[in-house]
């Protein structure tokens, strides 16, 4: 053999080393931008959001990173993150598949979760409320529930109920145990006198 066709060995073993090292990388779960195209319970597929760079990522149908006793209410269109979980297939533990999960080799979409990203578009909030209480509310604002230390207040359009340790409000007006009404032209006997509505 002519050293033309030689190739060294120390040069054949990086290029193996190397293959093989890429071959590894190519099949490590990936962490990449993505939205919700279908919501089934705490179950989302997924449509990843990347410039085309001669990969096709298919849509894929993986868990929300949430516990039996959370669960999110996510939506189609709803942003996030996949993340992949140490290169080892979810299936079993998500109900998506079965078996056990081992570290042999598995696709770079198999061990994938989603988790939802906040925006700074979004509506701002009260800083305040995560350490003094809690709000919930619909996306649109108009119903919402917030518990502190002072009260639980609910709210739906200009309708307010708050309950407190002094009592109940409905809109300011005390509609509980000490609250009274007013009765005007009260007559004697059987006589019945519808009472005016609270002030």
């Amino acid at each position: 053999m002519s050293d033309s066709q030689k190739f060294p060995l120390m040069k054949a073993m990086t290029n193996m080393i190397q293959t093989q090292t890429d071959d590894r990388f190519a099949m490590s779960g990936r962490s990449l931008p993505c939205h919700v195209v279908a919501v089934k319970g705490q179950i989302v597929t997924v449509q990843f959001d990347m410039l085309p760079d001669g990969i096709q990522y298919p849509e894929i149908t993986i868990p929300i990173a949430a516990s039996h006793y959370i669960h999110y209410r996510i939506q189609i269109g709803d942003k996030g993150v996949t993340v992949a979980a140490d290169d080892v297939s979810l299936r079993g533990v998500s109900g998506l598949g079965a078996g056990i999960a081992s570290k042999s080799f598995s696709g770079s979409l198999t061990p994938q979760f989603f988790v939802p990203l906040s925006n700074a578009g979004w509506e701002e909030e009260d800083p305040d409320t995560g350490p003094a209480g809690v709000t919930l509310k619909t996306k649109s604002g108009g119903a919402s529930v917030t518990v502190d230390d002072a009260a639980i207040t609910l709210t739906i359009g200009d309708q307010v109920l708050e309950l407190s340790a002094s009592g109940l409000t409905h809109n300011g007006v005390n509609i509980g145990a000490t609250h009274t009404h007013d009765v005007e032209d009260v007559e004697s006997g059987g006589s019945t006198k519808t009472s005016e509505v609270p002030k």
